[in-house]
Formats: structure tokens, C-alpha cells, sequence
């Protein structure tokens, strides 16, 4: 792994932040018109009809947009520190892969998490 110039402050958190950014905005400005297996918020509280699919969509995207810009910022803080500090090559390795795999579970976990909270407290369980 490249650990010096631009690469050393990308690689990490922050590239899956810039990833969720993207798909949270193509998800937010293009949003699937009708309930469909490929593209959206797929889950069953969200297919139930048109109105639990838009708002479970609307709510995930803004989600995914603002989670995304929190990672960014975090992998920029944690790149700082790293690039500031003295540690071995296979620290800064084994911490920037521990951190990348936290990055790309949490955010997407949480979202999903509190779409479903929001769509049950909006619509309920029918």
C-alpha cells in the first residue's frame, strides 16, 4: 500500500464515505418511481406499497448522504493522526483495514436501522 502523498490522506474511511456520498446523491436526485428488486431501499417494510417505498427511499438517501459526509470527515481526522504520528507500515496497514472494514458496515447498518424505525413510526405496522 502507497502510504505517502495524496494516497495516504484517501485511502481509508474516508474513499467509503466518498462512495456512500455518491450513491446516497443518485438516490436522492434520481429515486426509484416504482417498487422493484433492483434499484432502492429493498427492504420488506419498504415494499409494502407506493407510499412506505418512496418515504423508505427518501429517508434512506438523506440518511446515507449525511452518514457519509460524518465518515469522510472521521477518515480525514484519523488520516491526520496517522500521517502525523510515527507508526510502522504494518500498523498503519492493519489500522487503515480494520477502520475501511468498520466504515463499510456501520454506516449502512445504522441506515437501515433507522429507516425501519422511521417507516414504522410514520406508517406503523400494517
Amino acid at each position: 500500500m502507497i502510504t505517502t502523498g495524496i494516497a495516504a490522506w484517501l485511502f481509508g474511511p474516508q474513499i467509503l464515505g466518498f462512495v456512500f456520498l455518491i450513491l446516497g446523491l443518485v438516490q436522492h436526485f434520481f429515486p426509484p418511481k416504482k417498487i422493484n428488486n433492483w434499484y432502492g431501499y429493498r427492504t420488506p417494510a419498504a415494499q409494502k406499497n407506493q407510499q412506505t417505498w418512496d418515504e423508505g427511499n427518501r429517508y434512506s438517501a438523506i440518511y446515507m448522504i449525511k452518514s457519509s459526509l460524518v465518515v469522510i470527515v472521521i477518515g480525514l481526522l484519523i488520516a491526520l493522526v496517522m500521517n502525523t504520528t510515527p507508526i510502522t507500515l504494518k500498523v498503519r496497514e492493519a489500522i487503515t483495514v480494520f477502520l475501511f472494514l468498520v466504515s463499510g458496515m456501520v454506516p449502512p447498518i445504522l441506515m437501515i436501522t433507522a429507516t425501519e424505525k422511521h417507516l414504522t413510526k410514520t406508517f406503523g405496522n400494517k
